[in-house]
């Protein structure tokens, strides 16, 4: 007797579409064209359809992803913890490495030479409150009683905030510098990745005199829902990426260049306190 060997069933026998969501100020979300090639190279890549679907915020991607109207979405930091705290239902399962080969940043508070009085008595600028390692982080820290609350002065922006410590008017700021994975990170010239680092030079020298703890970049993430084997599909297409499909990656990542790696669970731990604080202002601001 011949007995037929059985087909072995994979994610293609259960999910016909994958929908992938993607916040509308991605670059490549902008461009019909790029979006197309998207689609393309990973339902060619998954053998599947797939659908990109264009949020209009990050809020709107956290309520598509933590309902299940996306399998799959490209997160921020704070956006996944978010999408974490309000289901639990989904799991990073890579993350971006910028080109420096940083895998994500620390906040940092850096202050002038010559400012040696204690954190409590300096000047200190921030760009304003949306910003996540020039004000929520450090925020958190203060709260938290593992900083000194400074005297703060609001900037409005990251250029004015090295504008003000140009002129004089600030002991220092906060910012943040890249996370590279065996690097003491305690190097004020990568601050802000190196941006305006030209015009921060022409003042006074600066020294870190606080950082966080380290943030990931914001990961691609999976519904929980989704087989296994799909998830380890997209995992080998990304990790692929960079060899097999390198216009591709600089389409889907514009502002990181070094490929993937697998992201610890507990990653985006040093971000649910901000989700939280940020729950509990919304729930007091809807009371009566």
């Amino acid at each position: 007797m011949v007995w037929a060997a059985p087909v072995r069933a994979d994610y293609r026998d259960s999910i016909a579409v994958l929908r992938i969501g993607l916040v509308e100020t991605h670059v490549a979300a902008t461009d019909p064209v790029k979006l197309e090639a998207i689609q393309r190279a990973f339902s060619e890549a998954l053998g599947i359809s797939v659908d990109i679907i264009k949020l209009g915020s990050y809020a709107a991607l956290i309520d598509a992803h933590a309902s299940g109207r996306v399998g799959y979405a490209i997160h921020s930091a704070r956006s996944f913890a978010a999408t974490e705290a309000a289901c639990g239902c989904v799991r990073a399962f890579r993350s971006p490495v910028a080109a420096d080969g940083s895998t994500g940043f620390r906040s940092v508070l850096v202050a002038r030479d010559s400012a040696v009085r204690p954190v409590g008595e300096l000047n200190i600028g921030y760009s304003s409150e949306a910003s996540v390692s020039g004000w929520q982080i450090p925020h958190q820290a203060i709260r938290a009683g593992s900083l000194a609350m400074p005297k703060l002065i609001r900037a409005g922006s990251v250029g004015s905030v090295i504008e003000l410590y140009q002129a004089g008017e600030i002991d220092g700021f906060f910012g943040w510098i890249p996370d590279v994975p065996g690097d003491a990170g305690s190097d004020p010239g990568r601050l802000f990745g190196g941006w305006n680092q030209a015009l921060i030079e022409t003042a006074e020298p600066l020294r870190i005199i606080w950082s966080s703890q380290r943030i990931p970049y914001g990961p691609h993430a999976a519904n929980r829902s989704l087989p296994d084997d799909l998830v380890e599909a997209l995992g080998r297409f990304l990790d692929e990426m960079a060899v097999s499909a390198p216009g591709l990656l600089d389409i889907f990542e514009p502002l990181y260049g070094g490929g993937y790696v697998r992201p610890d669970p507990e990653d985006y731990r040093n971000l649910r306190g901000l989700v939280e604080a940020q729950s509990v202002r919304k729930s007091a601001a809807r009371k009566p």
